[in-house]
């Protein structure tokens, strides 16, 4: 499938720090999971779709923490400072809802 989409998208360039981040989804599901942070967040309104979305606000971040540019703290503490927002948060969970209301 990879190979297809990169013949597809001759002359594009892949971003492959991006790419190697996201395979397989395991720093989202190692915080969700692993981390526990999926109980205070589905506590807050927020499911496992929501979470996908903060963290893809946060790619810049995530390739500098995987180049040892940015601490694990750091990195923590800007998805954190994305989750306490209250206006961002009530953007996100009305839009999940209106979304469950359309797949439901």
């Amino acid at each position: 499938m990879l190979k297809k989409q990169s013949i597809e998208q001759k002359g594009r360039k892949w971003d492959i720090d991006s790419l190697t981040l996201w395979f397989g989804n395991r720093l989202p599901t190692y915080l969700w999971n692993d981390a526990g942070w999926s109980k205070p967040l589905k506590a807050e309104g927020y499911n496992w779709q929501s979470f996908l979305t903060i963290l893809s606000l946060h790619k810049k971040e995530m390739i500098r923490w995987s180049r040892n540019a940015l601490s694990w703290k750091e990195f923590l503490l800007k998805l954190q400072d994305t989750i306490k927002d209250p206006v961002f948060k009530t953007v996100l969970v009305r839009q999940d809802k209106r979304e469950a209301i359309i797949d439901g």
